[in-house]
């Protein structure tokens, strides 16, 4: 949940009708807007952070004047087409690509509203922005600079400028390790050798995203006219804070004006077109409205809406970034129709509830590797990527890796479960031999499903002992098949884990299922075991489908 502070008055003010605190924290919560009085005048607000148009008073008192049904259709924004251009330099490609931005003339700032403003600017960093990474917002007094700007990348020592809250010039590299926002962001820049700067046609700096603006460009009281910047490294979400936040300037009573950015006129204030299917609406929502009412709701939650041949066309403001799905109109719909009035029915259904097959499936082959004196480990999914390739003589690539893993020793999702058993062997070496173990447990597998990946379950067994060979893992492997009534059929094949001639592949109907076979003395050597190795690794879930044949 993100937290704003907002002033009653001012709310009351664009709305254009005032509503006590007690309709504010019933109603409200509906909006996803939870509100809490604190001093008086002063409001504290928590929304929800699918809706960072709502995290300014502009933008909450817009979604109300709807919700209340004060007004109803898409709020139309004027766009008046300006002279003003941004040229992109090739230099910023690799550094912080993307850049956004326009002018809003005719501003009366007050000092509630500019810490309006900075306080949107803010929490759109610390939400959509991935605390300024994904994006960042600039403000500028328009007044002080002279167009066009451009949008490129410099040494830390090329240019200084005075930053805000600063009294003296400094470079970006001292900035950076000096000054207050360059010490919370420069994480952001760390291993680049050149940073962004927006320069004007005088060559003085307005900003150098995302961690710091310009002193020149301070807005004030004094300030009618605002040059608006949103940089980043993703080209949606730069588009939609600037739409956040032009949109709210525009409430406020500005006259937006386009930039020309690289030959783009910006900003897009055009809105998303969908279709919403009536009879999926009743199919999801269970609840039963005519044509004319679903309408009637999706302008009363600031969308067009318009009934059609056999759907209803829906005009999505150009700041809802939020709606990207028949769902999320559905969703509206509920919130202007109030949940409270969706009557909860029970499901005529009688079942009983039982686990899958394949958990009993799984129950039955624990039972039997552990009469067969193996003992069942539960190892996390999570493991390195050294455990994946060195550990098993693999180079292969084959493995989901995380991006940013807290840990290298979980930063990859293991794809075979038996790396994690010759863990488990490794750190039993002290006990005494054999030792068997076995995981029924997931991997999980590359493919081309809408993830990329999918968890495929598994059972693998390892034994170790001083004259443990591939007969100990096949003599467990037959007892698995002849217990589960399932016929097994072994194929000789070479696997860089195993060692020559004492590896097979494991089919069943034909289909490979898994590997069996005595592990090569490099591989003992990565786990650091002094006895040999056996073991085998199962496709579960193709077991399964055979025992249902």
């Amino acid at each position: 949940m993100a937290t704003i502070e907002i002033d009653k008055r001012e709310f009351t003010d664009l709305v254009g009708e005032d509503f006590s605190n007690q309709k504010l924290m019933d109603e409200a919560s509906f909006l996803g807007v939870h509100w809490h009085e604190i001093d008086g005048n002063v409001c504290e607000v928590e929304n929800y952070p699918n809706r960072p148009d709502c995290l300014s008073v502009e933008g909450i008192a817009r979604a109300y004047r709807g919700f209340f049904d004060l007004e109803r259709g898409r709020e139309q924004y004027s766009l008046s087409e300006g002279d003003i251009e941004v040229f992109v330099d090739d230099s910023v490609e690799e550094v912080r690509p993307v850049l956004g931005g326009c002018v809003v003339r005719d501003l009366d700032l007050s000092e509630k509203v500019i810490n309006g403003l900075i306080q949107l600017q803010e929490k759109l960093h610390h939400t959509m922005g991935r605390q300024r990474d994904k994006i960042a917002i600039g403000l500028h007094d328009l007044s002080s600079l002279e167009p066009p700007f451009t949008y490129k990348a410099v040494g830390g020592n090329e240019v200084e400028f005075q930053p805000l809250n600063y009294n003296e010039s400094m470079s970006l590299g001292q900035i950076l390790e000096e000054h207050e926002k360059g010490q919370d962001y420069g994480w952001i820049l760390e291993d680049e050798e050149a940073f962004p700067v927006i320069v004007d046609d005088r060559d003085q700096v307005l900003s150098f995203p995302p961690i710091i603006n310009n002193k020149l460009t301070e807005v004030d009281s004094d300030t009618t006219d605002l040059f608006v910047d949103v940089t980043g490294k993703d080209r949606q979400a730069v588009m939609s804070a600037l739409n956040i936040v032009v949109t709210a300037l525009a409430e406020r009573g500005g006259r937006v004006e386009s930039v020309t950015v690289d030959g783009e006129r910006l900003p897009d204030l055009s809105p998303s077109r969908m279709e919403l299917d009536p009879d999926y609406f009743r199919d999801v929502s269970g609840v039963d409205l005519e044509v004319s009412e679903i309408v009637d709701r999706l302008e009363m939650m600031k969308h067009g809406a318009e009934k059609a041949d056999g759907c209803i066309e829906v005009e999505v403001p150009c700041y809802r970034s939020d709606v990207m799905h028949q769902y999320d109109l559905i969703e509206d719909v509920l919130i202007a129709h109030r949940y409270r009035n969706v009557v909860p029915e029970v499901p005529e259904l009688d079942q009983v509830g039982r686990q899958p097959d394949i958990q009993d499936t799984a129950q039955v082959i624990r039972d039997i590797l552990t009469g067969s004196g193996a003992t069942e480990s539960m190892t996390y999914v999570h493991t390195s990527e050294g455990d994946l390739t060195e550990g098993m003589n693999l180079d292969k690539d084959d493995y989901v890796r995380l991006e940013n893993p807290l840990s290298e020793d979980f930063g990859s999702l293991r794809n075979m479960v038996v790396p994690s058993l010759l863990d488990v062997l490794s750190q039993n070496r002290q006990h005494s031999y054999p030792q068997s173990f076995f995981e029924v447990g997931d991997s999980v597998e590359l493919d081309d499903s809408s993830t990329g990946a999918s968890n495929v379950k598994k059972v693998a067994f390892v034994k170790s002992g001083q004259s443990v060979d591939f007969t100990d893992a096949r003599r467990t492997l037959k007892t698995l098949e002849r217990d589960l009534g399932i016929n097994l059929e072994i194929k000789s094949s070479e696997r860089p884990f195993f060692k020559n001639s004492r590896s097979a592949d494991i089919y069943v109907e034909e289909q490979k299922i898994g590997f069996v076979g005595e592990f090569s003395d490099k591989v003992c050597d990565s786990w650091q075991l002094d006895n040999s190795v056996s073991g085998f690794e199962i496709n579960l879930e193709e077991v399964q489908s055979a025992l249902e044949k």
